[in-house]
């Protein structure tokens, strides 16, 4: 009798005495027949559908360039996959951020790996600061990251309203990068309609030296005289030769004493220095 006679004489044994069984008998055999059934499933028809055994250990990709990360897992059998980008400023553009199984998982052959790629740091625009407070400016400069080089004073008769900002030296708009430096020509308020000397006291030397260079005085005809004080920022105006409102071109020599963090023996002296 051959094996396969041999399994319908079996199988037709088993049906014949099933018929025979009782009530719970049945249940028995239908619950066996289930476990049965459950752990052949488990340990004899998945593993052969999954290949169990057959799995093997995710390479880092990260902090690597994309073609490097691409090259890397396609060698080893695995499927990359760009599924997003973000901004990071730590890493270049191209870098991989994350992968999706992690590293060092273990995966199978064939397996698709996700990963997250830098687009490098995020861009800053450059802001319209023109009408805007000097101090307002600033503000908004340092919180993109951009830092304050040069204010440059000017009358102006468009914005006559002193500390406000007249131009800027790039263009509001514009892509900048990171620590980038900033030069903002800042408003003096209206021009002076006279040429007669300006009251300068108090303020910073930068902002004298351009109001008496607007009423028409001459550089080389401004002396300099530094004086130690602490209870004031460097380079104020303390005191100036020439009265408020005196006519230019009776003037003469214009003195002006400017406060300085200098200790008193390193004070000096000098035609227009500093």
């Amino acid at each position: 009798m051959s094996i396969l006679e041999k399994i319908r004489v079996w199988i037709k044994q088993g049906r014949d005495k099933y018929v025979t069984f009782n009530w719970w008998q049945k249940t028995l055999t239908w619950l066996g027949g289930f476990l049965l059934a459950f752990l052949m499933m488990d340990y004899i028809v998945m593993p052969l559908y999954t290949r169990l055994g057959q799995e093997y250990e995710l390479p880092d990709v990260t902090e690597k360039p994309l073609a490097v990360a691409f090259e890397t897992l396609e060698d080893q059998g695995f499927i990359p996959i760009v599924q997003d980008s973000a901004f990071d400023a730590h890493y270049a553009k191209g870098m991989i951020l994350r992968q999706n199984p992690s590293p060092y998982s273990t995966v199978k052959k064939g397996r698709r790996v996700y990963l997250v790629m830098s687009s490098g740091e995020k861009p800053i625009y450059m802001p319209d600061l023109v009408k805007e407070s000097i101090t307002n400016a600033e503000l908004r400069l340092r919180e993109l990251g951009l830092v304050l080089n040069q204010i440059y004073p000017e009358y102006s008769e468009k914005l006559p309203y002193v500390d406000v900002v007249l131009r800027q030296s790039v263009n509001p708009g514009e892509l900048v990068e990171y620590g980038k430096k900033i030069n903002l020509t800042v408003s003096m308020g209206a021009p002076p309609n006279s040429q007669q000397i300006p009251r300068l006291v108090g303020k910073s030397l930068d902002r004298a030296l351009k109001e008496l260079e607007v009423v028409g005085v001459r550089r080389d005809s401004i002396q300099i005289i530094q004086r130690y004080r602490t209870d004031l920022l460097p380079r104020t105006i303390i005191s100036q030769s020439v009265q408020e409102g005196t006519l230019v071109i009776e003037s003469g020599k214009v003195e002006l004493e400017v406060s300085t963090d200098q200790f008193p023996d390193q004070e000096s002296r000098g035609g227009g220095g500093r």
